[in-house]
């Protein structure tokens, strides 16, 4: 009998030691599958270094392009790129300098070809 209480208490934590394992790596599967999701969902296309702090960024966010300006102490979202090979503008009043704004035509250009 004693035997008999022994082997079932093996037996029984056996059998939950691996249905905890079973849940564990199932956990973390779904958690890669949604992390490999993420990285697919958002992407940067191209690049282009205006000056020495400021660069120009085109995003691709699903299905949908945006064009991006950043330096060290902000972002800045400057337009939305349409696919008919239009530019949505945002920028309301940004003091930019005519090279700038050169720079930002051309990518958008660029990334409307691509």
């Amino acid at each position: 009998m004693n035997s008999y209480i022994i082997h079932f208490t093996t037996y029984t934590f056996a059998m939950i030691g691996f249905i905890v394992l079973a849940l564990y790596v199932y956990k973390k599967a779904i958690i890669m599958q949604k992390r490999a999701n993420i990285k697919n969902f958002l992407n940067i296309e191209n690049s282009l270094r205006i000056s020495a702090s400021k660069t120009i960024y085109v995003l691709k966010a699903g299905d949908e392009k945006f064009l991006i300006a950043s330096d060290p102490s902000n972002t800045t979202l400057l337009a939305k790129l349409e696919k008919n090979n239009t530019v949505t503008p945002t920028i309301a009043g940004n003091n930019l300098s005519e090279t700038e704004l050169n720079a930002i035509r051309k990518l958008a250009e660029k990334a409307n070809r691509g």
